[in-house]
């Protein structure tokens, strides 16, 4: 195998799996790595932020994905640096590693528009961690409203908002009326889970412009 053309892709999500997919009948070896050793499905992650799928639904290990194509091996690790004159990665162990070609598809992040304290009170959709997040803050906010002193009180517990309104902004919503209204509607006994409001709000002209 030495001597072969080295293709190293950063990122085992959408671009980076199928990029490796895209090489299994190239004569090449594939190194894939990414900080967690399974690939997510995004477009679901709403569904585990409301408790319709656990976390476990929407991630399937890279390994398993790709275990029939000989050409490429799935590595555990984070990338700190690219030399891309030595051609080489170099990730936060120490581990480095020498290509030919490099993929890099390590996704994207939330932007707070520079109020990153806003992250606290309002977390992005883009980890497992973070839909777990979301989905305590929707169950406990019920909770919260079910224990309210005043109509005031209720009320503002019972109001959810959510910022963009694209595809995940709209599923989103969609799932939390669902909740709101189906789910939830005969569990407590001093106030109504359809009362809640869901404010989906969106800086452009529509939604799902795309």
């Amino acid at each position: 195998m030495a001597g072969r053309h080295k293709v190293v892709i950063l990122g085992g999500g959408f671009g980076g799996l199928v990029a490796a997919q895209q090489l299994k009948r190239v004569p090449v070896d594939v190194t894939l790595i990414d900080r967690r050793n399974f690939h997510l499905f995004q477009p679901l992650m709403y569904q585990v932020a409301t408790g319709s799928l656990s976390p476990g639904e929407i991630a399937a290990p890279l390994r398993g994905v790709l275990s029939r194509q000989k050409n490429v091996q799935v590595l555990l690790g984070e990338a700190t640096d690219i030399d891309p004159v030595a051609k080489r990665v170099v990730l936060r162990d120490g581990g480095i590693f020498e290509y030919d070609s490099l993929i890099v598809a390590t996704g994207s992040q939330t932007s707070y528009y520079g109020k990153d304290e806003w992250r606290r009170w309002a977390p992005s959709l883009k980890t497992i961690e973070e839909a777990t997040d979301i989905r305590h803050k929707i169950l406990y906010a019920f909770e919260e409203a079910e224990r309210a002193k005043t109509p005031s009180e209720e009320e503002a517990w019972l109001t959810f908002v959510i910022v963009g309104a694209g595809a995940t902004g709209m599923e989103l919503a969609g799932a939390l009326a669902e909740i709101a209204n189906e789910t939830l509607k005969n569990d407590f006994r001093h106030i109504n889970p359809r009362h809640a409001r869901i404010l989906l709000m969106e800086g452009g002209e529509r939604v799902l412009t795309a």
